[in-house]
């Protein structure tokens, strides 16, 4: 970047700034050398820009829920965002083609980074092992839901749900997050006729201290799970069939409801703010990598507002 874009950047007002502080939340240079060797292994090829500058594309891009070509427009539009992801005035930028091609490049290999993310969020003395909240999000289908229930020819990894009386074709976002400082530890994708409980376990961490989830997730293997790993149970209790839950049971389900909404922010956040209200992909595996973007870029957002405070 030229000396005279570094003093632009340099004299802006603190509110937007807010890049800057973001940026400097994470040690971007051991990413450098996984993002290469991430490249290598996928058989994408030399894109001509460096993989580190290319994924500091995408967490901006899920920062404000843009999509490829919007991405590729607001890189000639923003100073700050070349700045971001390491672009100087004269250089050549990257289009909407090779964007999208490394965001493929990158399947399977999401929720390793979103795990660095939070490694280096930590760092900065922010504890993301308070407790662990569970719970899932239905995201519509980007094709045009099918008649009468069927599958979708054009997304057939799509499924059906039932939410508040209402049929959604989609998937489903399957979250763990921290229960007091409202960090995405977890993140699990998948069509959105999966229960909520069939994904419990692959969102446990092991070292949280306790987990707590809605009625969804009450069974006797989860319960039993937790035992086993010296985990506290703060699931909420439901009734069974012409059978009451106890006294006792209404009273900790009350307790245990002050804590586990708190993950209805997260996706009221994504839904409202980064634009997930609408699914941009087709496919379980396009979706895990959003999924773990999308928390990563939250997270960042978050941990830069906890640190400012």
């Amino acid at each position: 970047m030229s000396c005279l874009a570094e003093l632009f950047v340099t004299q802006m007002p603190e509110s937007k700034r807010k890049l800057d502080k973001i940026h400097d939340i994470v040690r971007w240079k051991r990413f450098e050398y996984r993002l290469e060797k991430i490249l290598n292994r996928s058989g994408l090829g030399p894109t001509g820009y460096p993989p580190l500058n290319l994924f500091k594309i995408l967490v901006l891009q899920n920062l404000y829920g843009l999509s490829d070509p919007d991405m590729e427009y607001m890189l000639y539009d923003r100073l700050t965002f070349r700045k971001f992801c390491g672009f100087g005035l004269t250089d050549r930028l990257p289009d909407e083609t090779t964007i999208c091609r490394f965001r493929s490049a990158l399947q399977s290999h999401t929720e390793k980074l979103l795990s660095m993310v939070n490694q280096d969020i930590e760092s900065h003395g922010i504890h993301t092992k308070s407790g662990t909240i569970i719970d899932a999000t239905v995201i519509e289908s980007s094709v045009r839901p099918p008649a009468g229930g069927t599958a979708s020819e054009k997304d057939p990894e799509a499924g059906w749900t039932k939410k508040g009386g209402k049929f959604i074709h989609g998937y489903k976002a399957h979250v763990a997050s921290d229960a007091k400082v409202g960090l995405i530890r977890r993140v699990k994708a998948t069509s959105a006729d999966v229960h909520d409980s069939q994904v419990f376990e692959q969102l446990l961490t092991g070292d949280e201290p306790f987990v707590t989830a809605d009625k969804a997730y009450d069974s006797k293997k989860h319960r039993n799970l937790l035992k086993q790993h010296g985990i506290e149970d703060k699931l909420l209790y439901k009734g069974k069939r012409n059978q009451k839950i106890a006294r006792w049971q209404v009273e900790l389900n009350k307790l245990y409801s002050k804590t586990r909404c708190n993950i209805e922010r997260i996706f009221a956040h994504w839904k409202v703010h980064m634009r997930l209200n609408r699914s941009r992909y087709k496919g379980w595996g396009k979706h895990q990598v959003h999924f773990d973007l999308i928390s990563i870029a939250y997270n960042l957002k978050r941990a830069a507002k906890i640190l400012a405070t």
